[in-house]
């Protein structure tokens, strides 16, 4: 299968890649730092009309960087994807959207799956709430892949897990924001990628989570990577982060009916990164 990735070197994209590449498909990359723009209409069209399916990753994904520039953050996350997916009807390519859990917020559910509501809590999320409904009425022939938080080798300097492994690396106070009972479900880029490849590779379309069901809070986190590293961890509680999800625990078991299981546990995941 020819498959066009958008975001393709970022943190996930590259994963995805070389996974895909390893189960025989052929991948198109797609990257702003390839001078390859989501936002340029013409050249997005071009590159997708050779392919069968678009896996669309591109997109501000950083929770900081959306807060600040929430235009860009729409522009990249909702316009982009609205002329993508325009595109992709045009020449029936099949569109498998990354949203993120993270669109679940706060919405009262002890454990979120594909059918619960919807309550987003900051801009990342809102912005990627609002791209899915572009789906909804197109989900016979298009796939929504809400993803889990999630963290690797490689992973992003600002994710939580990179943040407390570099402090007790470098001996260096944590900051746990509000409580530190916030929960996710953190879940391995490895674990994700292969997620993503089965809902490829099953041909069904709709809605899937891609998440482990192990949820951890964060002080507890901090714990279990202080364990792996061998590292006792100095933390001081700082005022809760805006939009905080205070509890976050997903279902995978739609997907898990395609055949799919995280490989890493969280604490074996870690051991990956550290």
């Amino acid at each position: 299968m020819k498959i066009l990735v958008t975001g393709s070197e970022g943190f996930l994209g590259k994963v995805l890649c070389q996974q895909l590449i390893k189960a025989t498909h052929k991948v198109i990359r797609y990257d702003i730092s390839m001078g390859k723009d989501i936002l340029n209409r013409e050249q997005l069209a071009q590159e997708m009309a050779t392919c069968n399916v678009c896996i669309h990753l591109a997109a501000v994904a950083d929770l900081y960087i959306a807060e600040h520039q929430p235009e860009l953050a729409r522009n990249l996350n909702i316009n982009a994807t609205k002329s993508l997916l325009e595109i992709a009807e045009e020449l029936n390519v099949r569109v498998l959207f990354a949203s993120t859990v993270c669109a679940y917020g706060n919405n009262g559910v002890a454990v979120s799956v594909e059918q619960s509501p919807l309550a987003p809590t900051e801009v990342y999320a809102e912005s990627k709430a609002e791209a899915e409904r572009l789906f909804y009425d197109k989900l016979d022939r298009h796939a929504i892949l809400r993803l889990a938080t999630f963290y690797g080798p490689n992973m992003r300097t600002s994710l939580a897990t990179s943040i407390f492994i570099e402090a007790l690396k470098n001996d260096e106070q944590i900051r746990i924001h509000g409580t530190g009972l916030q929960t996710r479900c953190y879940t391995h880029v490895d674990d994700i990628a292969s997620g993503i490849i089965a809902v490829l590779d099953s041909g069904h379309n709709g809605i899937y989570n891609i998440s482990s069901d192990e949820e951890i809070n964060v002080i507890d986190l901090v714990e279990l990577i202080s364990e792996v590293m061998g590292k006792t961890a100095n933390t001081v509680h700082v005022e809760d982060r805006f939009g905080q999800i205070n509890k976050s625990k997903i279902s995978s078991e739609k997907l898990q009916g395609l055949g799919w299981k995280p490989r890493y546990s969280l604490k074996e995941g870690l051991g990956t990164c550290i």
